[in-house]
């Protein structure tokens, strides 16, 4: 038996006690009780406390013996309360069909059962009251209806339902504070304000007494987190509030030297914007940074390439080099460029590879038998990099309607969790599927998001990457081989001759360029080849992409049942995997099943012939 809460009443977040009979949680047991509790006898309790502690037997019984379930108690307080904040649900569908009436204002705030019900969360329970008639848009006594009431006790579940109803996401107060507005004022932290951003709100709304937008409400409030996502979603600077104050002006005000840094910066960022220069720039950012990659990583190898013997003068520099290269990008490029400069790096890395092959290991490695292979491993290692970047990898699309649907469905099937929705896409998650925080979408047969390649890799492109790095491989490996061939020509020296540390020595000396290349060359190669091999032992050993294997490792340290990887329900079997993962039938030899990942959903969404697919 669970304990009963308690009628809200005055502030907000605080509760007090209406009726005698539910002051004190849970019945008193006998103190002199050791061995056994003696059972209580329910036939003494008035019908306040039977509904408060959900007996609806006893409930019944006085009701039918006369009591009426409309009348309200001496402080205004229904039966159909008390089953609501309690969420009980049979007593709210026997209540309300002997004649409750579902919006009846009570209590010290004034409020409906669908407004209690929303403080305390329980959803099912708002569910069954709309269902029933209840109307949330209704105003308690402190001027919340009950959208504002999820956003104040950050009932994230709640405000997706009854926007998905129909309630807009710009409904205002008695003071004309939206929901948006009302977040940034009242909720230090990042939630709802984040969940409600992305539900598309006016930003730059007003209220009616202050004039105050949600960014002037997180500023005054110092709320440094709605004050960031806010600016991240696009909020106006210049709005002014009734006393012509633009939400810098009242930084400077409160001087809260996070927050005003903060607007700081993003009014000097904003103001470059509008610089036709820096348009320019912005439009061709992320070829510019490949060219300055390609700059950078050219010019550390002259450097260290320069024939002098003054490792001050080669420090120096460097030095200048990083700085000059630093002082760019934090002048030039931005978030875009950034999130993709590791797979510029890459690329730029191949660059400087096919350059020294072509000026200084081509002399050495002439015969066809040399060149087509690395004509060919470069040519797929480009053409799969590009593949796997451009590739869909699988992305979650839906339309407004279907995510409204979705939230709807999976909120009275008592399902909107974590397992079946995504709370940042506000979309029905597939089977295999993640969030992928850097792409900022949902990715069905998730498998990891690759920083090398700037891209997730998903049921869509996975096969590419896959390809990519065998190519990436074979190449990396062709490369120290034509390095090896170029020191044995071109250096004097050997291991056996001068030894280890003379034959380092003389490596320097002969080509630093080179060494620098083959450094290079042993990074990506290592990693590709290790990459190479972990995948394909996930993909044709255990059925499983690298999230799903994490995942499991992750489960059986925390669990005492350990559960074997290979024991999967992806799992087909070695052949069946490796048909299954790249389409092939080989000729009819093998039976794949290939499947649409992105459609693949839990029982609740799944037709049969979709869980039969499941099943395999």
């Amino acid at each position: 038996m669970s304990s009963p809460c308690k009628l809200p009443h005055g502030h907000s977040h605080q509760h007090s006690h209406i009726h005698s009979g539910g002051q004190h949680g849970r019945p008193r047991q006998n103190e002199e009780a050791t061995d056994s509790k003696p059972v209580e006898d329910y036939s003494s309790w008035d019908v306040v406390k039977a509904t408060q502690h959900g007996l609806a037997d006893r409930c019944r019984e006085l009701v039918e013996a006369g009591y009426d379930v409309r009348q309200p108690d001496a402080e205004n307080v229904t039966l159909l309360h008390w089953a609501s904040i309690n969420n009980r649900l049979d007593l709210i569908r026997y209540f309300i069909s002997k004649g409750a009436v579902v919006d009846q204002l009570g209590g010290t705030l004034n409020s409906t059962p669908l407004h209690w019900a929303v403080r305390q969360g329980n959803l099912q329970t708002v569910i069954l009251l709309m269902k029933c008639g209840a109307d949330p848009g209704l105003i308690d006594g402190e001027g919340y209806n009950g959208l504002h009431l999820a956003v104040l006790f950050q009932h994230m579940p709640i405000i997706a339902y009854l926007t998905a109803k129909g309630m807009s996401i710009d409904i205002q107060d008695m003071n004309g504070m939206t929901p948006l507005m009302l977040a940034a004022q009242k909720i230090i932290g990042m939630e709802p304000t984040n969940f409600l951003l992305k539900l598309n709100p006016s930003i730059n709304l007003a209220d009616k007494v202050h004039r105050n937008t949600a960014l002037h409400w997180a500023v005054t409030s110092s709320n440094i987190n709605a004050v960031d996502l806010l600016l991240e979603a696009g909020a106006s600077m210049d709005v002014e509030n009734a006393k012509g104050e633009t939400p810098l002006e009242l930084a400077q005000q409160s001087r809260n030297r996070i927050i005003l840094h903060i607007l700081a910066s993003e009014a000097k960022t904003r103001a470059s914007r509008n610089s036709r220069v820096l348009k320019v720039l912005r439009k061709y950012e992320t070829l510019l940074v490949a060219v300055l990659c390609v700059l950078l990583l050219g010019g550390i190898g002259y450097i260290l390439n320069l024939h002098t013997d003054s490792w001050l003068l080669k420090g120096t520099l460097l030095a200048l080099l990083t700085i000059g290269s630093q002082f760019l990008a934090r002048r030039f490029v931005g978030p875009t460029s950034q999130k993709h400069f590791p797979a510029i790096l890459l690329v730029s890395s191949v660059f400087w590879m096919f350059m020294t092959w072509f000026i200084l290991f081509l002399p050495y490695l002439a015969q066809a038998t040399v060149q087509v292979p690395f004509v060919l491993s470069i040519f797929l290692l480009l053409y799969y990099f590009y593949k796997t970047w451009r590739t869909d990898p699988g992305f979650i699309k839906t339309s407004e309607e279907e995510r409204k649907q979705t939230i709807i469905t999976l909120a009275e099937a008592g399902c909107l969790d974590v397992r079946l929705f995504c709370s940042s896409c506000l979309v029905k998650k597939p089977l295999r599927s993640m969030h992928c925080h850097s792409c900022g979408s949902c990715v069905a047969r998730f498998d990891q998001h690759c920083i090398w390649t700037g891209h997730c890799i998903g049921a869509g492109n996975h096969h590419y990457f896959l390809l990519f790095l065998c190519a990436m491989a074979f190449f990396g490996h062709w490369m120290i081989y034509a390095s090896s061939i170029f020191w044995v020509r071109e250096c004097s020296t050997s291991i056996q001759k001068d030894g280890a540390w003379g034959f380092v020595m003389e490596i320097i000396s002969c080509s630093p360029w080179v060494l620098y290349i083959f450094f290079l060359v042993c990074s990506v190669t290592i990693w590709s080849s290790l990459m190479l091999l972990m995948q394909l032992f996930q993909i044709a050993f255990l059925g499983l992409t690298t999230q799903e294997r994490l995942n499991l490792q992750m489960q059986n340290r925390c669990s005492a049942n350990k559960v074997s990887l290979r024991k999967s329900i992806y799992n087909r079997g070695c052949i069946n995997n490796l048909a299954d993962f790249f389409r092939c039938q080989c000729f009819g030899l093998v039976k794949a099943t290939p499947i649409d990942w992105t459609k693949q959903f839990h029982g609740l969404f799944s037709s049969p012939q979709m869980r039969n697919a499941q099943a395999v």
